[in-house]
């Protein structure tokens, strides 16, 4: 489908796909019913120039946009304001690095044991032998953003916890998400978005979750960092043996006999510590 036609599809309210690349060329007004509503977007991708409807007016915030490049993306009608706003109505959100662009021939799906997640080419000045995102997020200043490092867990809720999620109309899994990015004091930052999802819902509540943690298990916290720089010097360690295991079958591979190696490590302790003592 040609650009030209994207765009007509996406003006007749047809489309619910976002069209990256889009260089916002002019704001307007809207003139008739939909006035002080609505304004006229024109709007250029690949050489193709088209009027489109956008959500909003046509003021001085909108028409700082004008000359940056961004996506443009149909409305969707989430509250009784936005039935009353004419089909095809749609956003333009300029790229927040002025030099990203979207390479579309290269997105391609990840594949790791049963799950799967599309990944979109992108390049910016910053990184211009192109680089990927998962699909949907558009990176930050000079293309970055946070990877996802989640870890699957599941987990089993009562009926009680089922119903207070839907008193306040989430699931179980979205009070969940809320809560987990509290307690863990994530911000989701427009200049490096986080490619789980993950954010809180503002200063108060990363208080109040961090404040319940406290209350109600504090009895069992430990020093976070040591224990993870403990863990570390573990890793390295196993790592320093495993080599050296290694060494010791390389050298028994080339006909070397293990129990001479064994030796001069016996050896070089022993000189290590006649050392060791003598400064002591």
């Amino acid at each position: 489908m040609s650009d030209f036609n994207v765009f007509n599809l996406l003006a007749s309210g047809g489309s619910r796909v976002a069209i990256h690349n889009v260089r916002l060329v002019d704001v307007q007004p809207a003139q008739g019913e939909h006035e002080g509503r609505v304004c006229r977007l024109v709007v250029e991708h690949a050489g193709a120039t088209a009027e489109l409807v956008g959500a909003g007016k046509a003021d001085e915030y909108m028409r700082r946009k004008v000359g940056q490049f961004g996506y443009v993306v149909p409305m969707t009608r989430v509250s009784e304001d936005s039935w009353k706003l004419p089909a095809g109505a749609c956003y333009f959100h300029p790229y927040l690095e002025p030099s990203l662009r979207r390479v579309s021939e290269l997105d391609y799906v990840e594949r790791s044991g049963r799950r799967s997640s599309a990944q979109w080419g992108w390049r910016c000045d910053a990184k211009p032998q192109c680089f990927f995102a998962p699909a949907g997020l558009i990176p930050g200043e000079d293309g970055a953003f946070v990877p996802d490092e989640t870890v699957e867990v599941t987990v089993r809720v009562p009926p009680e916890f089922a119903r207070e999620c839907r008193r306040v109309q989430l699931s179980p899994e979205e009070l969940l998400h809320g809560f987990i990015a509290d307690a863990a004091g994530i911000s989701n930052e427009v200049r490096r978005p986080r490619a789980d999802g993950f954010s809180s819902n503002g200063s108060d509540e990363r208080e109040y979750a961090a404040a319940w943690i406290d209350r109600a298990y504090a009895m069992n916290a430990i020093d976070v960092d040591a224990a993870e720089a403990a863990d570390y010097a573990r890793e390295d360690r196993q790592a320093e043996l495993d080599e050296f295991a290694m060494l010791l079958g390389d050298y028994v591979d080339e006909g070397g006999q293990a129990a001479d190696l064994v030796a001069l490590v016996e050896a070089a302790i022993a000189k290590q510590r006649q050392a060791q003592e003598g400064t002591s």
